[in-house]
């Protein structure tokens, strides 16, 4: 932020004051990074706020599974948050919709619909509407996974298209804008994972049976750098304390199962160019 400050203020001093000067707004989006039970506390009013901005950004951008119905209900509660209790005039929700949907859905919402629910939450405030608002997207268990867009061609009984959850339990490869998983991967399950430029090789299983899973995805370094933080965060001292273990196993010539990647050092993801 200083540095974009010195950049705007450096281009307002070299500015010709006798021409108009264009007024320009900024938007700085914070957003939670990694979602971890032991460090939410949604009881803290900022904390909350900031979350719930965040799961307005995500709708918008098309990261939750939201059916018809609940993006009437979620507009009525996000009205009920921006416009108070619904009065006798005619609303036009549109711009509301904007605020908490992806445009793909705002075209079709019914107004009228809208108008029906916002009307019964006549007297709810605007903290109750927010928590109203996080209570329906909270319904989806993976509501807290970061989701990427990606192709896979390694079996024909999927669809091509999918989405990749990643979040603190592991993996979820689900149907594409839809909250059928497909399947999930623990990360005590996954051996190994290589990110390239357009894909992101993962290696899931067990001594006696392993699988190779390759998704085609512009975001293959993304991924694998959250993977990384999710396992880094994850491994206690009474990991380390195992994989010391396991090794000492290895070098007397036992035989244990592939160790995981929660019990050994995160690999270094460098970016390739």
């Amino acid at each position: 932020m200083s540095k974009w400050e010195r950049y705007r203020n450096a281009n307002t001093g070299t500015a010709n004051t006798s021409k108009p000067i264009r007024k320009h707004s900024h938007i700085f989006l914070f957003k939670k990074h990694l979602f971890l039970d032991q460090y939410m506390d949604l009881d803290d009013p900022v904390e909350k706020e900031l979350l719930y901005h965040q799961v307005l950004h995500g709708l918008r951008c098309d990261r939750f599974p939201v059916t018809d119905n609940e993006a009437v209900m979620l507009t009525s509660l996000q009205a009920q948050v921006e416009l108070g209790d619904c009065e006798d005039n005619v609303i036009e929700y549109r711009q509301v919709s904007c605020h908490c949907l992806p445009s793909r859905l705002v075209t079709n919402l019914p107004n009228e619909d809208i108008a029906m629910h916002h009307q019964s939450l006549r007297g709810m405030t605007s903290a109750e509407a927010k928590k109203a608002f996080l209570n329906l997207i909270k319904s989806w268990p993976l509501h807290r996974a970061t989701i990427f867009d990606v192709m896979q061609s390694f079996t024909s009984n999927w669809p091509r298209v999918l989405w990749l959850a990643v979040d603190q339990a592991g993996l979820h490869l689900l149907e594409h804008r839809s909250r059928n998983a497909l399947c999930s991967y623990e990360y005590d399950s996954i051996l190994s994972y290589s990110p390239a430029v357009n894909c992101l090789m993962i290696i899931t299983g067990s001594d006696k049976k392993q699988s190779k899973i390759i998704l085609t995805t512009s975001q293959a370094f993304q991924v694998a750098n959250l993977i990384r933080e999710y396992t880094e965060v994850l491994q206690s001292p009474q990991s380390f304390k195992k994989r010391e273990s396991g090794r000492k196993n290895g070098m007397n010539g036992s035989n244990s199962r592939p160790v995981s990647i929660l019990h050994k050092p995160a690999p270094a993801i460098e970016m390739q160019t």
